[in-house]
């Protein structure tokens, strides 16, 4: 499994490093920090999808161990209650957040792939509760990022 999440990482470096060399004209140094967010997208993007997995391999084999799944099923549920908390931060109380607004950003950021990795749990859940708990957190994840994308690019002003 630790091979699998290496294999990723160094495929997503290498994604990067290809990106990097195909993007550095004028215009790149011009918005540095544009591109630079780019390959962090890009870097982690590439990661996430690659090492579902190494992580969906791990899941099957811990498939037994129904301490383990009743712990996920809590930390999934602890999760899932802070993407709300992370649209309020970054949306109503932005003025007044601070640096907070800057971890509800990179909590929002995430949502897609925390989704990603809930429903891989939901699938590989022995048990029928936990299974329909991670595929709940899942769809609430996915559910508020598809809102926040469909509210920000198609009912907002252009």
């Amino acid at each position: 499994m630790c091979g699998g999440f290496t294999a990723a990482l160094a495929v997503s470096w290498v994604a990067v490093a290809i990106r990097q060399r195909l993007t550095q004209g004028p215009e790149a140094q011009a918005s540095s920090g544009m591109y630079a967010f780019g390959d962090l997208a890009l870097g982690v993007i590439v990661f996430g999808v690659l090492a579902l997995g190494p992580l969906g391999l791990g899941l099957f084999w811990l498939r037994p161990v129904a301490r383990f799944w009743a712990t996920v099923t809590w930390f999934a549920l602890a999760y899932a209650c802070t993407s709300p908390v992370a649209l309020v931060v970054s949306g109503w109380q932005r003025a007044s957040a601070g640096s907070w607004a800057l971890l509800a950003d990179a909590r929002i950021g995430v949502m897609p792939l925390g989704a990603l990795v809930l429903a891989a749990g939901g699938l590989f859940a022995p048990q029928p509760r936990s299974r329909w708990i991670l595929v709940a957190t899942a769809l609430v994840e996915g559910g508020l990022f598809a809102g926040i994308v469909f509210a920000k690019f198609v009912l907002a002003p252009h």
